[in-house]
């Protein structure tokens, strides 16, 4: 099971977004500790300038967007729709 790590960014982001998508969010996430690799969350590798990190998805709008730390740690950087890319 993977350790995360949540940026403060995260977190503020996290609870601007409304209630049922947080829900949602919960639910991937769990999804993620357990099988980061599962079909569900469309999980892949960001290309320019966010090479070094990955993404996977929430809902249709919403992203999460991390990177991978030390063994079995992750750290989630973002969460938001298409414009957390920005």
């Amino acid at each position: 099971m993977l350790n995360i790590i949540y940026s403060e960014k995260f977190v503020a982001q996290f609870e601007r977004i409304p209630s049922k998508k947080q829900e949602i969010a919960i639910k991937k996430i769990d999804v993620f500790r357990n099988n980061p690799k599962h079909p569900s969350l469309k999980a892949h590798k960001l290309h320019g300038v966010l090479k070094e990190f990955f993404s996977f998805s929430v809902d249709h709008e919403t992203r999460i967007i991390f990177e991978y730390g030390g063994k079995n740690t992750v750290h989630f950087l973002k969460i938001g729709d298409h414009e957390v890319y920005r």
